[in-house]
């Protein structure tokens, strides 16, 4: 009888983690007295996404101003979280730590599955300067996942710099460019690296090579 009598809390949550999903809307109604580790393993087992790879923060809710995560390695219960009975309580589902949910793999695959997938920029044949060219077959499978479905990673605009970040991905996809950069060697001794526009470059390069981030 009091489970019957108790109050439901009603959860929409929007996966903005990826284009495809950012339309769609996920519905729970859960009982007030659900604790917040088990919100997160309804939405993950929902979604597809391994728990604790994503992070849920409230949505456009009316009054809501905190964007920090909910906490879901708390004891409290979604109504002493702030979840409100009676009321379309929106969550976002986002990325944790910049990385992109690791989707649950499907019963009867291994990490060996996805061995052989390239993450890159793909070498060119018969191409002068080409023949360093970055290529790797040791990605495990959470890596993959990890970045956008092409394998590549971006960069945050940093306020209407969009211009910019066009042209250092050209820059990066040009091999005999990028390789050059990386055979020059940086000399301390002589230069502040903070001020050093190659330095930062090559840094740069490296990051947008081997990050596990959607975005740098």
């Amino acid at each position: 009888e009091s489970a019957a009598e108790e109050l439901r809390v009603l959860c929409i949550i929007q996966d903005t983690t990826n284009s495809k999903t950012v339309n769609e809307r996920l519905t729970l109604n859960l009982p007030a007295s659900t604790p917040l580790k088990r919100l997160f393993e309804d939405v993950a087992s929902k979604v597809g996404y391994m728990n604790g790879t994503f992070d849920l923060v409230w949505g456009n809710g009316e009054d809501v101003t905190d964007t920090t995560p909910i906490d879901q390695n708390s004891d409290k219960t979604i109504l002493d979280a702030g979840f409100e009975p009676g009321k379309k309580n929106f969550l976002h589902l986002t990325d944790k730590d910049g990385e992109q949910p690791h989707i649950m793999p499907e019963p009867g695959t291994t990490d060996d599955s996805a061995q052989d997938r390239f993450i890159g920029p793909l070498p060119r044949e018969c191409s002068v300067g080409c023949t360093n060219d970055y290529v790797s077959q040791s990605y495990s499978y959470s890596s993959v996942l990890s970045k956008s479905e092409t394998g590549y990673v971006g960069l945050v605009n940093q306020a209407m710099t969009c211009y910019l970040n066009s042209l250092l991905q050209t820059l990066f996809m040009t091999p005999e460019f990028r390789n050059a950069l990386y055979k020059w060697e940086f000399e301390e001794s002589e230069e502040d690296p903070v001020t050093s526009i190659p330095y930062q470059l090559q840094r740069l390069f490296v990051l947008l090579q081997t990050s596990k981030k959607r975005a740098i």
